[in-house]
């Protein structure tokens, strides 16, 4: 397969990508979306035009975040609209050539119009994001502005990147088929005069530090080592000691599930927070399941799916500890989806329950959930707010919570500013917002954090219309330069 060829070339290698991804054959695949195996076969080789209506289907079955739809729409002139259920429409090569969008057409019908480009600068690194089986989602700007997610294999980004800078000496973290890091045999941990528990809890307190400050690409790699040593260790030992390694993997499951939602892995996320709140459950760690549970809401809230926000933040309610952070947690998380909702009412009542329990006492510094205060839950608020459209309160809201964050917290000032540059479009004016964009976009190149560039490509999508003030055309440059682009 040659995605870079053609148009067609590259959707049916990204559809082949998500198919074994999903771990389906062709058939399976084709039954899901009614049409045959054959025909699955034939679009991922190049061989038939996929059509907007199949490329919705594949998107749903597959779970791609709407990645071939997106890309079809590119595509005008080289998509066959007729229903795809009959193999034995006319062969491509006597169809009539259809002018692209942007491409002239080739010999056997086929258009030519933007395919991702290679990597033409180290920069752009800043905007890719490790996949759970290594792949790299790419931050890329299409040809009519919008910014869209490109699936990449890792290899080939990186021989495009070094090929430009002379180096292959890149930021990214290690793939699956690199050489694994030299680790100590369990016999060598047990053996250890710090129980091995004890060390990895340490560890991966420090691998939250480095996560606060440079971001889930530095981090992931590390974290899953962690947990193959863990079940390693669980297969020599009994008893206590195996149920205390359990415990401490479910943490490091749960803390692997973060790093991928915010790498905007949403499938890898919600795997890795599955297996937290299995060996939770198993390691009798009723405090991480409610934990887990809270923030699978979250997830499910950056997946703007409103209905599994508020059921799953209701089901943490119902099995937190009264009156705890964990109580909180379910409450914040759950007050976003029903303004996802649109119910305005019922988010500011949540968010009020929430900034009530936050004010008692906390006494107990173990205790899950701690970091949870009153600047959090109101810079969740102003998230809520601007999802509303009472862009004004949300401005203030992130203002006082981005005041209140430790220096430490550099990816969550990232987000913030992110989120308040979008309300302070609406409240102040394109110049305002595209200065605070600017200083969300150096801390998202920074750091890698999907879900910075999430926010930022829409806050670029609704400075568009203000390209020629100074501060828009800026912001965009800079983005720009750090982003694919398609040619």
């Amino acid at each position: 397969m040659k995605p870079a060829r053609s148009a067609r070339d590259w959707l049916g290698a990204e559809l082949r990508y998500w198919r074994t991804l999903r771990r389906l054959s062709q058939d399976a695949l084709g039954a899901m979306v009614h049409v045959s195996g054959d025909l699955i076969a034939k679009i991922e080789k190049a061989q038939r035009p996929c059509a907007p209506d199949l490329a919705a289907a594949l998107d749903a079955a597959l779970d791609t975040g709407g990645v071939l739809s997106r890309f079809l729409e590119l595509l005008d002139g080289d998509v066959d609209a007729r229903r795809p259920d009959a193999d034995n429409s006319p062969d491509r090569k006597s169809a009539s050539p259809r002018p692209s969008a942007g491409g002239a057409s080739a010999p056997d019908g086929r258009s030519d119009p933007p395919v991702p480009a290679r990597v033409t600068d180290t920069a752009a690194l800043g905007a890719a994001m490790t996949l759970m089986n290594g792949d790299v989602r790419v931050a890329c700007r299409a040809p009519d502005g919008r910014i869209i997610f490109v699936t990449l294999p890792r290899r080939a980004l990186l021989r495009g990147a070094a090929a430009v800078a002379g180096t292959s000496a890149l930021p990214l973290p290690a793939s699956s088929d690199s050489a694994a890091p030299i680790t100590p045999e369990p016999t060598d941990l047990l053996a250890a005069d710090v129980h091995p528990v004890e060390n990895f809890r340490v560890l991966r307190r420090s691998l939250v530090e480095c996560d606060n400050f440079l971001g889930p690409r530095e981090v992931v790699a590390s974290v899953q080592d962690h947990i193959r040593q863990i079940q390693r260790l669980r297969e020599v030992t009994s008893g206590r000691d195996r149920q205390d390694l359990m415990q401490v993997q479910a943490e490091y499951a749960e803390f692997c599930s973060w790093l991928f939602q915010d790498s905007g892995d949403f499938r890898a996320a919600q795997y890795w927070a599955d297996r937290a709140i299995e060996w939770s459950t198993v390691a009798g760690d009723h405090g991480l399941t409610v934990y887990t549970m809270a923030r699978k809401s979250q997830l499910a809230g950056d997946m703007s799916d409103p209905l599994d926000t508020v059921d799953l933040a209701e089901a943490a309610q119902r099995i937190a500890p009264p009156r705890s952070r964990l109580l909180a947690m379910g409450a914040v998380y759950g007050a976003h989806g029903h303004a996802l909702r649109g119910d305005e009412h019922a988010s500011q009542n949540a968010y009020d329950q929430a900034l009530e329990v936050v004010a008692l006492p906390n006494d107990d510094e173990t205790f899950r959930g701690r970091w949870l205060d009153a600047a959090y839950v109101e810079a969740q608020r102003a998230r809520s707010l601007s999802a509303l459209g009472n862009h004004q309160e949300a401005v203030a809201g992130f203002d006082r919570a981005i005041r209140c964050l430790p220096a430490s917290y550099r990816r969550d000032r990232g987000v913030y500013l992110a989120r308040a540059a979008v309300a302070q479009l609406h409240a102040i004016g394109p110049e305002a917002a595209a200065s605070t964009g600017s200083a969300a976009l150096a801390i998202a190149t920074a750091t890698g954090s999907a879900r910075i560039f999430t926010e930022i490509a829409s806050l670029d999508a609704q400075l568009r219309p203000w390209g020629a003030v100074t501060e828009v055309a800026e912001f965009r440059e800079a983005l720009d330069n750090v982003l694919l682009h398609e040619v």
